[in-house]
């Protein structure tokens, strides 16, 4: 699968604006809700075996923006895509997809709610300021 093809197609599908850096990455802007957006980031990595995977994640806020740690650990059990991450100095929502055999739906759905649920998270953190 080639993963930079899958991007360009669903983000011209959906209309999305995306870049991509030399390394790989790429950085998508999904529209989310009252004129909002969250830049979704998608860059190349491996798998404890070596496989090719992709890091699909996104910024929610400052890891001092947070009082209390273990909200977010609670918030974990009930997100259906990505997990909460902690990439100093943010957290971030993050998921996994291996290269071999991620598909195009399954990739765009993944970007879709990793952006849509960092923007969820961040309006609970930040209220209607759009930062990400």
């Amino acid at each position: 699968m080639d993963v930079t093809m899958y991007l360009q197609q669903i983000a011209a599908q959906q209309g999305w604006a995306m870049v991509r850096d030399h390394d790989g990455s790429a950085k998508l802007e999904i529209p989310t809700e009252y004129g909002r957006s969250q830049v979704v980031h998608v860059t190349p990595g491996t798998d404890p075996d070596g496989l090719p995977l992709v890091y699909v994640w996104s910024v929610v806020c400052s890891t001092s923006a947070i009082g209390d740690p273990y909200y977010l650990l609670r918030l974990n059990a009930d997100l259906a895509y990505g997990a909460l991450a902690v990439r100093d100095p943010n957290v971030i929502l993050v998921d996994t997809q291996l290269v071999q055999t991620a598909d195009h739906e399954e990739l765009r759905r993944t970007v879709l709610y990793v952006g849509k649920f960092a923007d969820d998270l961040e309006k609970q953190v930040h209220g209607s300021v759009d930062r990400n």
